[in-house]
């Protein structure tokens, strides 16, 4: 197998809850994560020339060192010592600066790719133990899934019961580190019960879930 070609699935956000920051600045969440049915389309191809390049659709994403795919890739070109290189294709779909994981999914979905056609023999434990940062090995987990601490411990819940969802992007961008940055300014927040939309997902109460939703930020 020279080239695959993978949907790199988009996430949302059932719930989250933001407990505390830590002495090094990172905050400490809550946050049940959920793939959906809306993705990029990411094509790794094996190159008899050395090296990592990119293409994507979108014109305004970098397709150097800055690029989640490209990172990836270059970790497992290093790691593995590939005399082979990899072209990476970016059809992308889902919206940037949305809080889907478009990034880190694309990522993921590299280093699947990668594993697959230069025959790596890595599992999906030890690709999410490669990931490029907190998202990553969610987004290769996939389904229903509890990340806590910083977003790196994750804990798979029953699946998250069939329903549509409607995604809703305004026309505007906003960074994550401005967002945490201007939570820590509010004066006791409202926090969602994670617990309790655990339980719901747990029973299959679509409508309770509906009731205790919530997302901090």
């Amino acid at each position: 197998m020279d080239e695959m070609t993978v949907k790199a699935l988009a996430k949302i956000n059932i719930g989250l809850d933001v407990t505390g920051v830590r002495e090094d600045g990172y905050h400490l969440v809550r946050m049940i994560m959920q793939t959906i049915h809306m993705y990029d389309l990411v094509t790794v191809t094996k190159s008899a020339e050395a090296g990592i390049t990119m293409k994507s659709n979108a014109k305004y994403l970098p397709t150097n060192d800055d690029n989640l795919c490209v990172k990836a890739a270059k970790l497992l070109a290093e790691e593995f010592d590939l005399k082979d290189g990899t072209q990476i294709r970016l059809s992308k779909r889902i919206p940037v600066a949305a809080g889907m994981a478009g990034g880190s999914s694309d990522a993921a979905a590299v280093l699947y790719g990668m594993n697959q056609i230069h025959g790596l023999g890595l599992s999906k434990k030890q690709l999410m133990e490669r990931g490029v940062r907190a998202d990553v090995p969610y987004c290769l987990l996939r389904g229903t899934a509890l990340a806590e601490v910083i977003g790196e411990e994750l804990t798979e819940l029953p699946p998250m019961m069939r329903c549509p969802v409607l995604i809703a992007k305004p026309p505007i961008s906003v960074s994550t580190k401005y967002v945490y940055e201007h939570l820590d300014a509010i004066e006791n927040p409202k926090h969602p019960d994670i617990d309790a939309m655990i339980a719901d997902i747990t029973v299959g109460d679509l409508h309770a879930l509906g009731s205790h939703m919530g997302n901090i930020l």
